[in-house]
């Protein structure tokens, strides 16, 4: 068997993007498999719900399940059910683990830790694991020693036809255009349409007015089929879209996962928000690290975090509203933080609109754009720590006669001049021009 022929039965299985590594002796199931330092590894490879797991001597440890099948040549699959990834930030590092356990078609006989005889005898051969990795799953495949697709890998990346990315993976390209071509061409169809009227997508996925002030990002959802469901998933393949008018851009949106905003919203907002009208209550001022903010009088905490290593140094800390009491009011630990931030921010592309005010707001997007790549949970937890990232929400309950009826929004924030220190790469296109 040959790549093309082992990637054709994943993209046949439902994989979207084909990763290869070259396997070292110590990969294997002893020491686990080496997925390198790069930050993105953890955004390129699909896992579930990321969780504290202690300290090592590598510093604080975060693990998540894979949803991993072992594939074999004729397309047969098995699900390895132990599998998770295991993060180390502050290393950085990455590993996986639990892939063999309770699967019978795992290749266990590949992955047994080498005598000192057989370091020796393969020290110029290699085997390589292929992942075809999906929105949500992963299948896996390993090569021997002295397979055919061992020496078609080797080749391969010998002669440099295959993308290194991530430190230590190649990616084997599907033929035919790239997503960031395949997101070119639609934005450069939605900039030649001209304004267009402020809507969205309802549930069942037509196109409905929409008449609230902050209808840029949902319009141009819009155009691309996307319903305003709250997914953390990616937008359009792998990239995210961001709708920016100069100013402010919204990062994410996640809900806090501790304090007593969970308990009870109302109290909450009885406590911390404001009421100018008998039938609102809003909380919606703007909270830095480390300062009091006079209108909640809540404190911004990032307990856990030494600003001078840039280091997480206990991993059951995080970012923390504070009353005066010291009492957690509202919160996202670590685990939550680190969670959001994989599933949401891989692939940036920053749309800049301009608005035509009407009875419904007209937008017109384009023609500069802005490609985010090469984001890194240091460069993300230092911005929240100097505030190049703040805590911005828009929370309120309205009542209607007969019940409070709430709406959430927990928004964390950058301005535009900023955006620069989150991304190790910014590329600038003007539609245009293509």
């Amino acid at each position: 068997m040959k790549i093309n022929d082992l990637t054709e039965i994943m993209f046949s299985n439902g994989a979207h993007r084909i990763l290869i590594k070259r396997l070292a002796n110590n990969d294997n199931s002893k020491q686990q498999i080496y997925l390198g330092s790069d930050f993105d590894v953890i955004k390129i490879i699909p896992s579930g719900d990321m969780y504290s797991a202690g300290v090592s001597k590598k510093g604080p440890i975060f693990k998540a399940p894979l949803n991993l099948f072992w594939i074999d040549s004729t397309g047969n699959t098995e699900q390895a059910k132990n599998s998770q990834i295991i993060f180390y930030p502050n290393y950085p590092e990455t590993r996986m683990s639990g892939f063999l356990k309770g699967c019978s078609l795992s290749p266990s006989h590949l992955m047994q830790p080498p005598t000192p005889q057989q370091r020796q005898q393969r020290a110029n051969r290699h085997r390589f694991l292929v992942l075809g990795v999906s929105h949500k799953s992963i299948l896996a495949f390993c090569s021997g020693w002295e397979e055919p697709l061992s020496e078609d890998l080797d080749n391969a990346i010998k002669n440099e036809e295959l993308k290194k990315i991530a430190t230590v993976f190649y990616e084997y390209a599907k033929p035919g255009k790239s997503t960031q071509q395949k997101l070119i061409e639609k934005l450069i169809s939605v900039y030649k349409s001209g304004e267009i009227e402020s809507c969205r997508l309802n549930k069942q996925g037509a196109i409905q007015p929409y008449t609230a002030l902050n209808g840029a990002g949902y319009t141009l959802e819009a155009q691309f089929g996307i319903t305003p469901n709250g997914c953390s998933d990616p937008d359009f393949f792998d990239w995210e879209l961001k709708a920016h008018s100069g100013s402010v851009v919204t990062l994410m949106t996640p809900e806090p996962d501790i304090g007593t905003y969970l308990d009870d919203l109302e109290t909450f907002l009885r406590t911390y928000g404001t009421s100018r009208k008998a039938d609102r209550l809003d909380f919606a001022s703007r909270h830095i690290v480390g300062s009091f903010n006079t209108k909640t009088a809540l404190t911004m905490h990032l307990d856990g975090y030494d600003p001078a290593s840039k280091e997480i140094i206990d991993p059951s800390g995080g970012l923390f509203l504070k009353n005066n009491s010291g009492e957690i009011v509202a919160g996202w630990r670590f685990d939550k933080i680190i969670d959001h931030w994989k599933k949401k921010h891989s692939n940036t592309c920053f749309v800049f609109y301009t608005t035509r005010k009407s009875v419904l707001n007209y937008y017109s997007f384009g023609p500069q754009i802005t490609l985010g790549k090469g984001t890194s949970l240091d460069r993300f937890l230092d911005a929240l720590y100097t505030s190049v990232i703040y805590y911005d929400p828009g929370i309120n309950m309205k009542f209607n006669g007969q019940t409070w009826k709430p709406k959430k929004r927990n928004q964390f924030r950058v301005k535009w001049k900023n955006i620069s220190m989150l991304y190790k790469h910014l590329q600038h296109i003007d539609l245009s021009d293509i």
